[in-house]
């Protein structure tokens, strides 16, 4: 597991900017020479319409030049590897070839995480797990890291769906931190909780901006900050080299613990 991913398990900020045109242009032209039927073909014209339901058809289709994509609203406000991995996954397939498991991955777990159609309150998740307590683990990093800031604006909670890849999110609507439960575990070391929440709690303060035309979600400066936690090393190792086998020894007894609805 590279570190370059682990650093990635968050939810960034809207990124309004972005030139979505461009972008579909961009990973049709690089997908498509692998394309027997697609391989000359050009774009003349996109259209790009979002909708807001969560069960609506995510699409692309391409016909006499008109390339026509349709996505769910959130995907705007989704991180840049989503959103890569969720156009690549609809062209690649469009093209007739096959898609990378990473895309499938990472759009599954985008999709099972957006809020079912026509709820329109906030899901208050549990702060309190089998083993640890993100409330008290958010509040220990937020005095020693962030004493200027109120904790009382970030909720916490374990997520309600089991993520392997997508450890912690923060989504900036609701200023809410997600952390999955497959880390409430004893074998889970309390340090990789804490990095893991220091890591969320620096997308809270140090939003996404618009650099070079790209959206910069892990800055210079994020990135100086989230190594200032005391035992980044020793988490980001752990992640890398302890994290898989954990995986593998543990997962149908945390599956199991999921469904049982304690989560939830």
């Amino acid at each position: 597991m590279p570190e370059k991913e682990l650093e990635s398990f968050s939810v960034p900020d809207l990124a309004s900017d972005r030139n979505w045109e461009e972008l579909l242009v961009s990973i049709w032209n690089s997908l498509k020479v692998k394309s027997r039927r697609f391989k000359e073909s050009q774009i003349r014209s996109v259209e790009l319409k979002f909708y807001p339901y969560r069960n609506g058809n995510h699409s692309v289709s391409f016909h006499n030049g008109l390339l026509t994509a349709k996505f769910h609203s959130s995907l705007m406000e989704a991180r840049e590897e989503i959103i890569l991995s969720f156009v690549r996954l609809l062209i690649s397939k469009l093209l007739g070839l096959k898609p990378k498991q990473i895309w499938k991955e990472e759009v599954a777990e985008f999709l099972n995480s957006l809020p079912e159609s026509g709820s329109a309150n906030f899901k208050k998740l549990k702060e309190n797990g089998v083993v640890y307590d993100l409330r008290v683990i958010l509040e220990k990093i937020s005095s020693y890291y962030f004493p200027k800031m109120d904790t009382k604006l970030l909720s916490i909670g374990w997520a309600d769906r089991l993520g392997k890849r997508r450890l912690g999110s923060y989504e900036k609507r609701n200023m809410n931190i997600r952390i999955s439960p497959i880390l409430d575990h004893k074998e889970v070391p309390l340090y990789v909780l804490e990095h893991v929440v220091h890591h969320e709690i620096l997308h809270h303060i140090l939003p996404s901006r618009i650099k070079n035309g790209q959206n910069s979600i892990h800055s210079p400066e994020f990135k100086r900050k989230e190594k200032e936690y005391v035992r980044y090393r020793e988490a980001i190792n752990w992640l890398k080299m302890e994290y898989p086998k954990f995986l593998m020894g543990h997962q149908k007894e945390i599956g199991h613990r999921l469904r049982s609805e304690f989560y939830g």
